[in-house]
């Protein structure tokens, strides 16, 4: 479900959302996080508790630091995927499959109501980074075997389309001058 090692109850959850449409997908993703313990308030007492601080956070997530564990908290707000879970899952385990630097790991739901769930991801905080230049995105990307393509930011190869490379979504090893991909969006040829 996004992470290394996915739990037979998320992936049980990702094949209950596949087909649904979104106010279904909302409802099971819902009684789901209920089931199992996965509604976290990231928006209440979750942060709070934590001691988590709001960091740059943009159109399509919600993001907060850890900043005793270094870990960045994304909220997901479902605006590149049509509100659909089941593509955002499929997504993230592509992202985690060709940026593995980075992985993002799903733990839970923040719930607006039982009808409005939005999934949370965890990711390592990348520090000792500057953002990477384009040049260096496009030398990362050709080396993965990737392509740019006309649009700014966007790399394709025979089975994804990969695009949202821009600086502020790659990062670059201050120590060892590796990329470090935190954000991309990604779809898969059909």
């Amino acid at each position: 479900m996004g992470d290394s090692t996915p739990s037979s109850n998320a992936r049980s959850l990702r094949a209950q959302l596949a087909g649904l449409d979104r106010v279904e997908q909302h409802a099971v993703a819902y009684q789901w996080a209920v089931v199992h313990g996965k509604l976290i308030d990231l928006l209440g007492d979750y942060a709070k508790q934590r001691g988590l601080l709001i960091f740059q956070s943009g159109n399509e997530c919600e993001n907060w630091i850890d900043p005793v564990l270094n870990i960045v908290y994304k909220m997901n707000m479902l605006v590149h995927v049509g509100e659909d879970i089941a593509k955002l899952f499929d997504r993230i385990e592509w992202f985690n499959q060709l940026f593995p630097a980075a992985p993002l790991q799903f733990i839970g739901f923040q719930a607006m109501s039982s009808s409005n769930v939005y999934p949370i991801f965890v990711q390592q905080l990348v520090s000792s980074a500057r953002f990477a230049t384009k040049e260096e995105i496009v030398e990362y990307m050709e080396s993965l075997g990737f392509s740019p393509t006309n649009k700014d930011g966007e790399f394709e190869n025979d089975a994804f389309i990969v695009s949202d490379l821009k600086p502020k979504n790659v990062m670059c090893s201050s120590s060892t001058g590796n990329i470090i991909v935190i954000d991309a969006e990604i779809d898969k040829k059909q």
